[in-house]
């Protein structure tokens, strides 16, 4: 499995990978006991869906609260429909950042009132 970034193909961030927040206890005394806090998975192992801990490979932050945009799961049975994701991923995003951009405006609205 594959994330769909900004139209791009990333690798997940696995607990313990070199930029995930476990990477320092890889290869310490007690590496086959730590598990991520959040979702519980092994050095190793993909952090599970909605993690709070998994880091986005694109951009370095909290993958659930990144400004990447929509993000896809791409795997072998999707893999040939890339094309079509991109496109609507694109569309997403440009549909996202202009209702972020309307609550911002209503939000500052209400702030000067």
């Amino acid at each position: 499995m594959k994330y769909l970034i900004k139209g791009q193909l990333y690798d997940p961030i696995k607990c313990g990978d070199e930029s995930d927040w476990y990477s320092d206890d890889v290869g310490g005394p007690n590496e086959k006991h730590i598990s991520c806090g959040d979702c519980g998975v092994h050095i190793g192992e993909q952090h599970e869906r909605n993690c709070d801990i998994e880091r986005c490979p694109c951009c370095g932050l909290q993958l659930i609260s990144c400004d990447c945009g929509i993000i896809y799961e791409v795997d072998e049975s999707n893999i040939n429909t890339l094309p079509d994701l991109i496109k609507r991923q694109k569309q997403e995003n440009i549909e996202n950042e202009k209702r972020i951009a309307e609550i911002l405006k209503k939000h500052k609205q209400n702030s000067e009132m």
